[in-house]
């Protein structure tokens, strides 16, 4: 009679928890989840005007997980969303990044410094752009997706496409700061 009430325990406990972690990592998905801190915000603006954007009409929405996680096993999304969730958690108790200036500072001299970090995974964007190479598609791109296909080039999807998830991040932030000050000085 124990084992069958320690089973059912183990069971009933088991369901539960397991829909507290499949709750809490739909909720980790989606956008909201992201900018629940204010550092966020910048880009949550800015990717709600671009090309996957919200503002976007007839274009795939895409969410930050769809570029900022990778794709190709489940398993590497998970490893990847928990180290990133750490790392922005610990980035916002330190204030590494909470303001646009901080922002604008740190994307400059990642440009300048010609940066290869990976910010959106290609497993993301082929989830989707499954057609590179195909009716409609200008000659010149074909011949870069050829290259990229064939593994003949080192370039990744943002390297070519580095504006279609948040436009020019960099003249966004400035011009957000300059609006900013406009308000504050008059």
């Amino acid at each position: 009679m124990k084992k069958i009430l320690f089973f059912i325990i183990g069971f009933v406990s088991s369901i539960f928890i397991f829909v507290l972690i499949s709750r809490a990592f739909y909720y980790s998905n989606a956008p909201q989840s992201c900018i629940s801190c204010h550092e966020m915000q910048v880009f949550y603006e800015s990717w709600k005007l671009s090309a996957h954007g919200i503002k976007e009409k007839g274009v795939f929405k895409a969410r930050c997980v769809d570029c900022h996680l990778p794709h190709d096993s489940f398993f590497n999304y998970v490893t990847y969303k928990i180290k990133a969730g750490v790392n922005d958690w610990w980035a916002h108790i330190l204030r590494k990044k909470d303001t646009p200036d901080k922002w604008l500072s740190y994307l400059v001299e990642k440009e300048l410094k010609g940066s290869k970090k990976t910010v959106a995974f290609d497993s993301g964007c082929k989830k989707c752009h499954k057609e590179l190479i195909g009716h409609g598609i200008p000659l010149k791109a074909i011949k870069a997706h050829k290259e990229y296909l064939l593994g003949e080039t080192e370039k990744s999807c943002v390297s070519c496409h580095k504006e279609v998830g948040h436009g020019d991040i960099i003249t966004f932030i400035t011009k957000l700061r300059k609006k900013t000050k406009n308000k504050e000085g008059g």
